[in-house]
């Protein structure tokens, strides 16, 4: 299944994985919202470290309105986006974050999951010591 959701703490977690159309993430977003689980308030953390989708920037304007649709819904307008090291897919996610910023909502861009949760959460990330290096 190319795209996939689930929840972690107050944050509805999408994943994206190889090839989708453009409805299943909204389809996926549009059910998790349905879910009894879901609280107003809960931030959106798009994995698509996987994903090998590539959308135009009319898709991505699109897509950012549609988002910004569901903050009356109760979406947060604070959202993440993981992406691999591709070059590509953190250049598109900067042009997302310019087009979701334009409807009044906030993307941050990570390569690492734990980072990305913890900035939703509120919480400073640390990177964990490795105890084996000498001092």
């Amino acid at each position: 299944m190319p795209v996939t959701w689930t929840f972690q703490d107050s944050i509805l977690v999408l994943t994206l994985v190889g090839e989708y159309t453009f409805e299943e993430p909204v389809d996926a977003v549009n059910t998790a919202i349905e879910d009894p689980r879901f609280r107003r308030g809960t931030s959106l953390l798009i994995d698509a470290r996987q994903s090998t989708t590539r959308r135009s920037s009319e898709e991505f304007r699109g897509r950012s309105v549609w988002m910004a649709s569901l903050l009356a819904k109760g979406l947060s307008p604070r959202c993440a986006i993981v992406v691999s090291s591709a070059v590509h897919q953190y250049g598109m996610a900067r042009m997302a974050g310019i087009y979701l910023d334009l409807q009044g909502m906030t993307l941050e861009i990570f390569t690492e999951l734990a980072e990305a949760l913890d900035w939703l959460l509120g919480r400073r990330y640390t990177v964990p010591i490795d105890q084996s290096q000498p001092k």
